[in-house]
């Protein structure tokens, strides 16, 4: 486990508002421990520069939003990537000056190709960027782009939503149109089973992913596929498709169409045998789980097609 020092611990509250305080200088390994902590945080970090007019434009909003929901333990850390010689003064005049009272590091790493990975594979380096981490529920996402004050809301409603909507309780769209028929295997069943799952049956044979996240694996078992998408701690799985429209790697979002189901057993009627596992067990699902599909415009597919791979 990660060892956390004195500094580590109370960063956040060493980490100055602008201005007010020396601007601490973070390697990126202090920038990751922070949003490492096990709790119910939602932590927002900001990669921005003085230079850099989308960041200074976003900013404003991510104050304002971050302040409106700091009692539901929201906190925003800025991290400068602006050069040595702005470290500390022009940096803190600016921020000063544009009324940034927020929590402000600056990040003393010269080598992009080191440092990006650390927080998301995909970053190139351009800023603005954002990384929102919640460690309780596994919720990671980064952001390698501006986000207007709206976007940033809705965005951190994500991610404080999933602190309410427990393992227990979570809430997805249904996984097909039209669904004619679903199916609860949970374990309590005369056949006592040892997975739990939900069978789905529609008319409609397109399989759409019921939330967002990576797909860590694609397998061909006898004469069917099988999809896993992971998020964070969770992992979703589909299972008896016919043919799929993602590869392992792949970024999946929620709603995005991956695949087609295979016939039930008895060759009558597309199906889906769809399970919800964390790292320890699998979990328990029911229709209070699911919403209805609603979206006439999940019916056209033309909008929402992955290349198949090779």
């Amino acid at each position: 486990m990660i060892k956390k020092t004195a500094f580590v611990i109370a960063f956040f509250c060493f980490a100055i508002v602008a201005a007010a305080q020396q601007i601490p200088k973070l390697k990126m390994a202090d920038v990751i421990k922070n949003f490492s902590n096990k709790n119910d945080t939602v932590y927002v970090i900001n990669f921005w520069a003085t230079f850099c007019k989308p960041c200074v434009a976003e900013i404003p909003g991510f104050i304002k939003i971050a302040n409106k929901y700091k009692n539901e333990k929201v906190k925003l850390l800025l991290v400068s990537l602006d050069l040595p010689s702005f470290y500390p003064k022009r940096i803190a005049r600016f921020a000063a000056k544009n009324n940034f009272t927020t929590n402000i590091a600056w990040l003393d790493e010269t080598d992009a190709d080191y440092f990006c990975p650390m927080i998301d594979k995909a970053w190139s380096g351009v800023i603005p960027a954002t990384i929102m981490v919640n460690t309780k529920t596994g919720y990671k996402k980064f952001f390698e782009a501006e986000l207007n004050g709206e976007e940033f809301e809705m965005e951190l409603k994500k991610a404080m939503e999933e602190n309410k909507t427990s393992l227990t309780k979570p809430k997805f769209f249904m996984p097909m149109n039209d669904i004619v028929s679903i199916d609860y295997h949970d374990g309590n069943t005369p056949v006592r089973l040892s997975t739990l799952f939900t069978t789905f049956k529609s008319k409609d044979n397109t399989i759409f992913s019921v939330g967002e996240g990576e797909v860590s694996t694609v397998i061909d078992i006898e004469d069917m596929k099988v999809v896993i998408v992971q998020k964070g701690k969770l992992f979703f799985t589909y299972s008896n498709l016919k043919s799929v429209m993602v590869k392992k790697g792949d970024k999946v979002k929620q709603d995005q169409m991956i695949g087609y189901a295979a016939l039930d057993l008895d060759g009558i009627m597309p199906s889906l045998d769809f399970y919800l596992n964390n790292e320890k067990s699998s979990i328990v699902l029911s229709k209070n789980n699911f919403i209805p599909r609603t979206n006439d415009n999940a019916k056209d597919h033309s909008f929402d097609l992955v290349k198949e791979p090779e």
